[in-house]
C-alpha cells in the first residue's frame, strides 16, 4: 500500500478539467482552512440552506426522510422570525441526539439544545441524577431567554413533569460583585433551589459553605463558581477548577439557575399541608419518611415517586407562545404516548397492590393528554411516508467496492447535480476522485453551495445523506459511501474524579507505617501539651499497641492495598524489618530479571516501520471521539516503538472502553501500509467477532483485507483464509488461539496484537513468547495498573497506561432498589423498546434457570438466553456469540461477563442481590454497559423486605454512579489495579505486595531498578522532629471534613520548597478563607522543617528562652563557628547545641536564623 501527499490550496473557488470514463467533466471544489472537529452550530453546511428555502412550502404536513430533516429544519429556522424558538418533537432520546448533532452543521448560529428525558422509570425510587435535571433546566431556561433557540426533544422529555415556568424564572439567583447579600440569604436560596450541600463541590447541583466562602455549581456553566463574602457583601465571584479546587478567573456577575426539577410550589416545609385529603390518611411508613425528609429539603430518592405532587406540570408548559412547533412522525408519537401511559398505569397499579402507594395516588404524567395539546398547537408535521411532497429523497448508495467511489461521484456530478460529500474520510475521498480523473480539495466549511455539476467535500460526517430534487442538491455521507454510521460525539460529564486515597481514609481502614508496619487507622484527635494544640492520627497495632502519629508526619503512612484485610504488625519487634528485607530481596531479583530481558530485546534486530502517511493521518482524523491525553500519549509511544529497528514489546493497560482497541487498530494499519501482515490474538470468539467488526468498519475506506479465524468459522472457509495468509493476500487476521496453530504460515508477519494475554494457557504463552523474538508485539490488558507501578517500571518494561476515562462517555445511570417485578419488567422493556439488549446477572448456577424463567414471564416478547461458567466451553461460546450478534435480547448470566465483553448494543444491566457482590466486582459488571452513544442503566437490586439504610444507598450510589465517582470507586479501582499488577509481575510478587502493601512495594521496586541501572536515587530526607511553641493544626471551624484535612496534612508533609508552601497557603485562602492562627502555626512548622532538612538537623526545639538543635553526632567546631558568625551565642553539648533567646524575641525566628547559618556553612564546605 502507498499514499500520496496533497498540497494545500487557497480559499477560492477552483475548477479544473478532469478525465473520467465518460469523458471530460468539470469538477468544482471549495478550499478552506484547517479541519476542526464539529460541534453544535459549526455552520459547515449552512451555505446550502438557501437552496432548500426557495423551494419550501408553507408549514403543514411534509414528507421528509429522517436523514434530510436536519437540513429541512435549518432552512425552516431561517424563514421564522429571528426571536421565535424552533421546537422539534421526536420519538426518543437517540433520535433527538442524532438530529441535533446533524442540525448543528446546518444552522447559521444561535443556541441548539436537546431536552432529554430523565432516565428514571415512572414512580421509580432512586437517587436522582443532578446533571440530568440540570441539563433539562438549562434547556428550558433558554426557551424563555435565548432568542431563536432550537430545542429538540423526545416526547417522553416533554411529558415528564418539571418546575413551573414562573418557578424557574423566580428561582434564578442573579449576583454581581459588590452586591449586598447575606450569607444566610444566599445559602437559603441555594437550598430552596434544590442544590445539595456537600463538603467539596465536584458536580452540578452541589454547594459547599466554608466560613465566608460559598462554592456552587449551577446548571449551564462549564465550571463551578466561588462566592467570597465580606460581611453582607459579595466581595468577589470566581470560577474554579473542580479537580484542584483552585480559582480560575474572576467574574463580574453570575446567574444561578435552580438545580432541581422537584421543588414544591408551596415550599418544602408545607408539603404535608399540600396533600389531597384522600391521600393524607393512607400513607405508608415509607411515604411518611419521605415527607419528613422532603420537608427538610431532601427530595433524594423520592423524587420520581412524588413527581406529580412536587411539580406543577409537564415540560410543555415552558413552550413560549411564539415557538414554532414541529412534530416528527405523528402516528408513531401517538403510539409512544399510549405506551408511556400504559407503562405508568401498570407501574402505579403494582405499587398500589403492594400497598407501597395508597389508592388514588396521582399518575406521574399524562402522555396522551400532553401529546394532544402539542398536536393542537403544532405548526408543522414531518413524516417519512404521508404528507405533502417536499422534494426530498433518500440518497443513493455507492455500487460495488470503495475503489469505485471516485468514478461514481464524477458520474453523479456529470448528471448536473450539486454534489456535497460530508465525510470523516475527506482526504481519502479526494484521492479516490483524483484517481478517477477529478481534482477536489476537501474543506472544513463550505463558503457557498456548489454549482450544478460541482462537487464539494466537507470534513465531518452526518447520520445519512439525501437528495433534494428542486435544487439538484445531493448530500452524501459515510453511510452511503462506506456503510458506516456516524457515532455521536457526546458531552463530557461535569464531574471530577480524584485519586487521593489517603484523603479518603475511614476509621477501620488498614494503613502501612513505613517504620512500624501494618496498623488500623482509628481516627483523628486533637491534644494539648503545655498550651499548644496539635492534631494526631491514632494507629492501632497488634496486641492493643497504639501510636499517635503527628498529623504533620502523615507522609509516613500509606493506605494499605494488596488484598484482604491484613494481620496487624506488633510494635517494637523485628518481624516488620525482616518482612521488608525479604521483599527487598525479591524485588531485586525481579528488577534484575526484567533488566536482562529488556537489554536482550534492545540488541535484537527488527523492522523499522515508515513514518505516518497521508492515509494514516486520514484514518486517525476519522476517529469519532477526541483522544484522551493518555490515549494520545500511548499512540505516540507505540508509533515510536514501531519506527525503531528492534522488535516492539509494549504492554498497554487500561480499563475496558478506554481506547486500547483504537491504539491497536492504528498500529495495525501502520504495519499494513508497509506491506506487513498483522495478527490480532484474542481469548474468545466473541471478542474476535467484535474486533473484526471494529477493524472492518474503521478500515472500510482503504484497500485492507480483514479476516477472522475461530472454531465457528466453517472448516472450508478456514482453509481458504489460511491459504490467503500464506500468499499474503490477507492483511489482518483476527482470531482465537486458532491463529497460533502450526498450520498457520504468514507471508510476512510484522505485528502481533495480543488481547488479555493472562487468559491464555501455558502452551499458547510459549508460542507468543517465540513471536516476541521475531516481530513487533503489542499486548493489551483490560485490568488497570497503578501509576506508581508504571513509574517504577520505567526503563525496564515498555508499558503504557490509559487511566483517563473517555471524555465523551454518558454517565451510567445507577439505581439502588429493592428487587421488584415491575422494576425489572420496565427496565428490560425500556431497553427493548429502543432496539437494545440487556444483562440480567444472577450469580447462582443452581437457580439460574428459575431466574431466566422469571425474565420470560415478566417480558414475554424477550428472547432469553442463559450463560454460566459450568456450561460446556463450546456451548457457552455459542451463546455469547449469538447474544453479541443480536439473536437474543436478554442474557441471564453469572459474573462470567465480568471481563472480555464489549457489546455496544447492551445498555441495561440488572444485578440481582447486588449487596452480596464485592465493590470491584460490581464496578466491573457495571462497566459492561455504557459502551456506546446511548444512555446506559444499571440496576443494583437487593432483597425485598431487607432494605438498605439510606446511608448505605447513598454510599453505593456515590460509588457506582459514573457521574459521581467517589471514594468507593477509587477503592474498587485500586483493588483491580492490584490484580493487574499481579498479572504483570507474577503470583509470587503478588504475595510480596500483600506483605508490605502496594505503595511500599512499588517504592522498594523503584529503588531496586534505580540501583541496578547505576542511578543514585535521591535520598529521602530523614523525618525532622519538631517541638515548636504555639498551636499548629487545622481547626474544624476552618476545614470541617476529615477527608479534606487528611489531604491538606498529606500535602503539607510533602512540601519541599518555600515556594510550594506559599502556593499551598494561597490555595487555602482561596478555598477556605483567611488562614487562622493554628494554620499559620502549621506553615511555620513547615518552614522550620524545610530549613532543618537543608541544614541536616534532625531535631529542632524552640521554646521560651532557648532554641535547641540535636544530632546523633556532629562536627561541634564547625556548627559553633557557623552560628557565631551569624551573631548567635551557642552552647555546645555532646549531641546538641543550645542558643539562648533574648526576652521578647521569637524563638522560631532564632531557629530559622540558626538553620540558615548552618545551611550556608554546609554549602561552603
Amino acid at each position: 500500500m502507498g499514499s500520496r501527499s496533497r498540497c494545500a490550496v487557497s480559499t477560492v473557488w477552483t475548477s479544473q478539467p478532469s478525465q473520467s470514463d465518460r469523458g471530460n467533466r468539470r469538477v468544482t471544489a471549495v478550499a478552506s482552512g484547517s479541519r476542526s472537529r464539529r460541534g453544535a452550530g459549526d455552520r459547515r453546511l449552512a451555505p446550502l440552506t438557501p437552496l432548500l428555502r426557495t423551494a419550501m412550502s408553507p408549514p403543514g404536513r411534509a414528507r421528509v426522510p429522517e436523514a434530510a430533516r436536519p437540513a429541512y429544519l435549518a432552512a425552516r429556522r431561517e424563514l421564522l422570525p429571528p426571536d421565535s424558538p424552533l421546537v422539534v418533537v421526536v420519538r426518543n432520546d437517540d433520535e433527538a441526539h442524532r438530529l441535533a448533532d446533524d442540525l448543528g452543521g446546518w444552522l447559521r448560529g444561535g443556541q441548539l439544545r436537546v431536552l432529554a428525558a430523565r432516565g428514571a422509570l415512572p414512580l421509580e425510587r432512586g437517587l436522582p441524577e443532578h446533571e440530568e435535571s440540570a441539563a433539562r433546566l438549562e434547556a428550558l431556561s433558554l426557551l424563555a431567554g435565548a432568542p431563536g433557540v432550537v430545542l429538540v426533544a423526545p416526547l417522553a422529555a416533554l411529558v415528564q413533569r418539571t418546575l413551573a415556568p414562573e418557578q424557574l424564572a423566580h428561582g434564578r439567583l442573579a449576583l454581581h460583585a459588590g452586591q449586598r447579600a447575606s450569607q444566610r440569604q444566599l445559602l437559603g436560596g441555594l437550598v430552596a433551589g434544590g442544590y445539595e450541600p456537600v463538603v467539596e463541590v465536584s458536580g452540578v447541583g452541589e454547594f459547599a459553605n466554608r466560613g465566608g466562602i460559598i462554592d456552587a455549581w449551577p446548571p449551564g456553566t462549564d465550571d463551578p463558581i466561588r462566592l467570597e463574602l465580606f460581611g453582607d457583601e459579595v466581595e468577589s465571584i470566581r470560577s474554579f477548577d473542580a479537580m484542584t479546587q483552585g480559582s480560575r478567573r474572576r467574574l463580574d456577575r453570575i446567574t444561578l439557575l435552580p438545580a432541581s426539577e422537584f421543588l414544591p410550589t408551596g415550599g418544602f416545609a408545607a408539603l404535608s399541608d399540600q396533600l389531597p385529603d384522600a391521600l393524607s390518611g393512607e400513607l405508608s411508613d415509607q411515604l411518611r419518611e419521605d415527607i419528613a425528609r422532603i420537608e427538610q429539603g431532601d427530595v433524594a430518592e423520592a423524587a420520581e415517586t412524588w413527581a406529580a405532587l412536587l411539580t406543577a406540570g409537564p415540560a410543555t408548559d415552558h413552550l413560549p407562545a411564539a415557538a414554532h412547533l414541529a412534530l416528527t412522525d405523528p402516528d408513531e408519537l401517538a403510539a409512544i404516548a399510549t405506551e408511556l401511559d400504559a407503562q405508568a398505569a401498570t407501574r402505579l397499579a403494582a405499587l398500589v397492590d403492594s400497598r407501597e402507594l395508597p389508592p388514588g395516588w396521582p399518575a406521574p404524567y399524562a402522555a396522551m393528554e400532553t401529546l394532544r395539546s402539542l398536536e393542537v398547537r403544532a405548526d408543522e408535521r414531518l413524516d417519512e411516508q404521508a404528507g405533502e411532497e417536499a422534494g426530498f429523497r433518500d440518497a443513493p448508495v455507492v455500487p460495488g467496492r470503495a475503489e469505485r467511489i471516485g468514478a461514481w461521484l464524477i458520474e453523479l456530478a456529470g448528471a448536473g447535480r450539486r454534489l456535497v460529500v460530508t465525510t470523516d474520510q475527506a482526504s481519502r475521498i479526494g484521492e479516490l476522485l483524483e484517481e478517477a480523473g477529478g481534482a477536489v480539495a476537501p474543506v472544513a466549511e463550505l463558503v457557498e453551495a456548489p454549482p450544478p455539476g460541482g462537487i464539494g467535500i466537507v470534513h465531518g460526517s452526518l447520520t445519512g445523506g439525501f437528495a433534494h430534487e428542486p435544487s439538484g442538491l445531493l448530500v452524501l455521507s459515510d453511510h452511503e459511501l462506506f456503510g458506516s454510521v456516524r457515532i455521536r460525539r457526546l458531552t463530557p460529564s461535569k464531574r471530577v474524579v480524584t485519586r487521593d486515597l489517603i484523603g479518603k481514609l475511614s476509621p477501620g481502614d488498614a494503613v502501612v507505617h513505613v517504620d512500624h508496619g501494618i496498623a488500623r487507622y482509628v481516627g483523628m484527635t486533637q491534644r494539648e501539651y503545655g498550651g499548644s494544640v496539635r492534631e494526631y492520627l491514632q494507629l492501632d497495632f497488634a496486641g492493643d499497641d497504639k501510636i499517635f502519629l503527628p498529623a504533620d508526619q502523615i507522609g509516613r503512612i500509606t493506605r494499605y492495598a494488596g488484598g484482604p484485610a491484613p494481620a496487624l504488625s506488633k510494635l517494637g519487634g523485628t518481624e516488620w524489618e525482616r518482612t521488608k528485607r525479604r521483599v527487598r530481596r525479591a524485588v531485586d531479583d525481579l528488577a534484575r530479571e526484567l533488566l536482562e530481558i529488556y537489554a536482550a530485546r534492545e540488541s535484537a534486530p527488527g523492522f523499522a516501520f515508515s513514518p505516518d502517511s497521508t492515509w494514516q493521518r486520514e484514518l486517525e482524523e476519522a476517529f469519532p471521539y477526541t483522544e484522551t491525553p493518555d490515549q494520545a500519549r500511548t499512540i505516540e509511544e507505540v508509533k515510536a516503538d514501531m519506527l525503531r529497528r528492534r522488535p516492539m514489546d509494549r504492554l498497554v493497560c487500561g480499563d475496558v472502553g478506554y481506547g486500547k482497541t483504537e491504539v491497536a487498530l492504528r498500529a495495525a494499519f501502520k504495519a499494513v501500509q508497509d506491506g506487513k501482515q498483522v495478527a490480532v490474538l484474542v481469548p474468545t470468539t466473541v471478542l474476535a467477532q467484535q474486533h473484526r467488526f471494529t477493524f472492518e468498519r474503521r478500515l472500510a475506506p482503504f484497500p485492507v483485507r480483514v479476516e477472522m479465524l475461530s472454531r465457528f468459522v466453517p472448516r472450508k472457509r478456514q482453509q481458504e483464509i489460511v491459504a490467503s495468509l500464506s500468499e499474503g493476500s490477507v492483511d489482518v487476521v483476527i482470531g482465537t488461539h486458532r491463529i497460533l496453530s502450526r498450520d498457520i504460515r504468514f507471508a510476512d508477519l510484522g505485528l502481533l496484537v495480543v488481547d488479555e494475554e493472562q487468559r491464555f494457557g501455558v502452551s499458547h504463552k510459549e508460542r507468543i513468547k517465540a513471536f516476541r523474538r521475531e516481530v513487533d508485539v503489542l499486548t493489551l490488558s483490560a485490568t488497570p495498573i497503578p501509576r506508581t507501578l508504571h513509574l517504577s517500571l520505567v526503563g525496564i518494561r515498555d508499558l503504557s497506561v490509559i487511566e483517563t476515562p473517555p471524555e465523551a462517555r454518558l454517565p451510567i445511570q445507577t439505581r439502588i432498589a429493592e428487587d421488584d417485578d415491575g422494576l425489572v419488567r420496565d427496565a428490560i422493556n425500556r431497553e427493548l423498546d429502543r432496539g437494545g439488549q440487556a444483562f440480567f446477572v444472577h450469580n447462582r448456577v443452581d437457580t439460574i434457570e428459575g431466574a431466566a424463567e422469571r425474565v420470560r414471564r415478566l417480558v414475554p416478547r424477550a428472547r432469553v438466553a442463559i450463560g454460566h461458567g459450568q456450561m460446556a466451553e463450546g456451548m457457552l461460546e455459542r451463546v455469547m456469540l449469538d447474544f453479541a450478534d443480536g439473536r437474543f435480547d436478554v442474557l441471564v448470566c453469572t459474573t462470567i461477563i465480568e471481563s472480555g465483553l464489549d457489546i455496544p448494543n447492551v445498555n441495561t444491566i440488572v444485578i440481582s442481590r447486588a449487596d452480596t457482590f464485592g465493590l470491584a466486582q460490581l464496578y466491573q459488571l457495571r462497566g459492561r454497559v455504557g459502551r456506546s452513544d446511548r444512555r446506559a442503566y444499571a440496576y443494583l437490586l437487593h432483597r425485598r423486605g431487607t432494605p438498605l439504610s439510606l446511608v448505605a444507598r447513598k454510599r453505593l450510589h456515590a460509588i457506582f454512579s459514573a457521574s459521581d465517582l467517589g471514594a468507593g470507586y477509587q477503592i474498587a479501582l485500586s483493588d483491580l489495579e492490584i490484580r493487574g499488577a499481579g498479572n504483570i509481575l507474577g503470583a509470587e510478587q503478588h504475595g510480596h505486595m500483600a506483605a508490605v502493601g502496594f505503595e511500599l512495594y512499588t517504592r522498594l521496586l523503584a529503588e531496586a531498578v534505580d540501583r541496578l541501572r547505576g542511578h543514585r536515587p535521591m535520598p529521602e530526607p530523614a523525618p525532622v522532629r519538631l517541638d515548636l511553641p504555639g498551636s499548629a493544626y487545622l481547626p474544624d471551624a476552618y476545614i470541617g471534613d476529615s477527608g479534606a484535612k487528611l489531604e491538606i496534612y498529606r500535602r503539607m508533609a510533602a512540601l519541599r520548597t518555600p515556594a510550594d508552601a506559599e502556593a499551598l497557603r494561597g490555595e487555602l485562602v482561596d478555598r477556605f478563607g483567611p488562614v487562622p492562627g493554628p494554620v499559620e502555626g502549621l506553615f511555620t512548622a513547615v518552614a522550620v522543617r524545610l530549613a532543618a532538612e537543608e541544614a541536616g538537623v534532625p531535631e529542632v526545639r524552640a521554646e521560651d528562652g532557648r532554641v535547641t538543635f540535636k544530632w546523633p553526632r556532629f562536627d561541634r567546631g564547625q556548627v559553633v563557628n557557623a552560628l557565631q558568625v551569624a551573631g548567635l551565642r551557642p552552647a555546645a553539648g555532646s549531641n546538641q547545641v543550645r542558643i539562648p533567646v533574648a526576652p521578647g524575641r521569637d524563638p522560631v525566628d532564632v531557629a530559622l536564623r540558626g538553620l540558615a547559618a548552618l545551611r550556608r556553612a554546609e554549602g561552603a564546605a
